[in-house]
């Protein structure tokens, strides 16, 4: 009976492994390519900082006349993993003190799709960024 117990973890994270999309190889701006193939109307891609929320990179998507913004945690890094589960749990930042809602998927965190007109195909990309 005990032997089998210590199966019991391994097993739970080869199960949660599986179920994670695997997309830390991607960058942020893989996305807006993603996004243009989909047929999305991607006006403009630039770089912006993610120090404001310690992700390791980040683009300024312009999707119709709105932009989300993209920022990619390296989830090899304890801290940066730890920063995006606890954001996804959450599912918001904060900036200045308010809560705005974010979207996270892999290794990346989408922010601005609450007032972006293409929110619900842009969320369909999102789910076959891998």
């Amino acid at each position: 009976m005990f032997k089998y117990l210590s199966v019991i973890p391994v097993l739970l994270l080869f199960v949660c492994g599986c179920l994670s999309p695997r997309n830390n190889y991607l960058e942020a701006r893989d996305f807006a390519d993603l996004l243009k193939r989909d047929g999305l109307p991607v006006e403009s891609i630039r770089v912006i900082p993610a120090d404001p929320f310690r992700a390791s990179s980040a683009v300024a998507i312009k999707v119709g006349d709105s932009e989300i913004g993209v920022y990619k945690y390296d989830i090899t890094s304890d801290f940066q993993r730890k920063r995006l589960e606890k954001i996804e749990k959450s599912k918001r930042i904060h900036i200045a003190g308010i809560p705005y809602p974010v979207k996270v998927y892999g290794s990346f965190m989408f922010f601005g799709l609450e007032k972006n007109k293409h929110k619900r195909a842009i969320l369909e990309t999102i789910k076959s960024f891998k």
